[in-house]
């Protein structure tokens, strides 16, 4: 590989040559077998990218990689662009291979296209489209890996990079992430699920008489005040518990004609919030839509593939609205996919607007039978038999973000109770 226009990169370094690597394959992959660049291009345009301070070379001669380079640091919509992708790895290959490819695109056929310093309005044109479709790789990849900083290890980094892309150029993905514009992932941070014990790990205080789990500072009461305290049930005591693994959570969503535009955009937006609470929780993650009969079920293991994950995210972003209603049927077959899968404490979130009638006897006792809640969201209705059945209810008018919080804080509140 010969030398590039960056000071201070080695490009003899193994790693180096590693990630230049991915970012021709990953260019290739978005533009083609026909690309043909060289490897030192690939290295500068990434490292542009992934340094805090990167330093053209005094004397690098006029080419691809310093125009790009200098388009990256010179300009606005680089600096912008560099403000997503410095020591993010993933963030700075995927934005190199589109910078590239944009390039590649838009000089395709030009036998000297145009390059020169300070970059081209071609280099700057590629870059503005790398900024927005990092954007929209940004707020897929905060919903995939949980709305949390978490370890991608398991993906392939050129396939999930690719799955990445191809997810946010989805317009049906882009509409249904409007509804979580704003979303932090502090904004949906699980709570633990404990069950009392002695010999758990240590929660908190209390007051009472267990001398089991006294608080050293108990010692340091005279005798005749520590007995005093002994008797009232008054001693300082640690609060402890065994965190329990919970069963997945099941969303139901209701996609019948009425639910049709903004019900169902909102309704989705709901699922994939609960998949990042799942995500976080390391709960698994069921899913099914349903009308007159229940459709489809798409599942994500706590232990993610990315197979599952993609296929999740298009089953519900792209299925449409259409039939009539039947709620009960949907519940029966959902509570039968849990007894299958021998789930304890399990989560069905219930997203509808239909106000038919429920078998409420059956309903319950395979509710009882599984050990499952059903938490009902109501859009813009209300139904008695499914007040009646629900654990937890909540009727929501405005389908707006702050809905969807409350639905999954509605949802976290209830799991914290088992």
């Amino acid at each position: 590989m010969r030398k590039g226009v960056l000071s201070g990169v080695d490009y003899t370094s193994p790693l180096v040559e590693y990630r230049g690597e991915k970012v021709l394959r990953l260019t290739r992959l978005l533009s083609g077998n026909g690309v043909s660049l060289d490897l030192a291009v690939a290295v500068d345009v990434f490292y542009a990218l992934y340094l805090p301070a990167p330093v053209i070379r005094e004397d690098a001669e006029p080419s691809l990689s310093k125009s790009i380079v200098t388009g990256l640091l010179s300009t606005r919509i680089g600096a912008l662009l560099r403000s997503r992708t410095v020591l993010d790895t993933l963030t700075s290959l995927i934005a190199s291979a589109v910078v590239l490819s944009e390039y590649h695109r838009r000089t395709m056929g030009e036998t000297h296209p145009s390059v020169h310093e300070g970059g081209s309005s071609t280099v700057e044109d590629a870059i503005a489209t790398a900024y927005r479709e990092v954007e929209a790789v940004s707020k897929v990849r905060n919903l995939v890996e949980g709305l949390q900083p978490g370890s991608t290890s398991s993906f392939s980094v050129e396939d999930y990079g690719l799955e990445l892309l191809r997810l946010a150029r989805e317009a049906d993905v882009r509409e249904v992430l409007k509804y979580l514009e704003g979303v932090k992932h502090w904004d949906i941070v699980p709570r633990r699920a404990y069950s009392r014990s002695k010999r758990g790990e240590k929660l908190g205080y209390e007051l009472g008489f267990d001398v089991e789990r006294l608080s050293p500072r108990n010692f340091a009461y005279p005798s005749l005040l520590f007995y005093a305290k002994l008797a009232t049930g008054r001693l300082l005591l640690y609060e402890k518990g065994i965190e329990y693994s919970l069963g997945p959570v099941y969303v139901l969503i209701d996609k019948s004609g009425s639910m049709e535009g903004e019900k169902m955009l909102w309704a989705k937006a709901v699922a994939l919030a609960l998949y990042a609470k799942a995500v976080k929780s390391g709960r698994d993650f069921y899913a099914r839509f349903f009308d007159s009969q229940p459709h489809q079920l798409v599942v994500v293991r706590r232990a993610r593939s990315l197979p599952e994950v993609t296929r999740a995210f298009e089953y519900i972003a792209r299925v449409k609205s259409s039939g009539g209603t039947d709620v009960t049927r949907a519940l029966l077959t959902a509570l039968k996919d849990i007894e299958s899968a021998h789930a304890e404490k399990s989560t069905i979130v219930l997203v509808t607007d239909g106000i038919d009638r429920v078998g409420e006897r059956a309903v319950a006792s395979m509710l009882r039978k599984t050990e499952t809640s059903l938490v009902t969201i109501m859009v813009k209705g209300d139904n008695s038999s499914l007040r009646r059945l629900s654990t937890a209810y909540l009727a929501v008018t405005k389908l707006t973000t702050k809905d969807v919080l409350k639905v999954v804080k509605l949802t976290d509140e209830l799991n914290s109770r088992w």
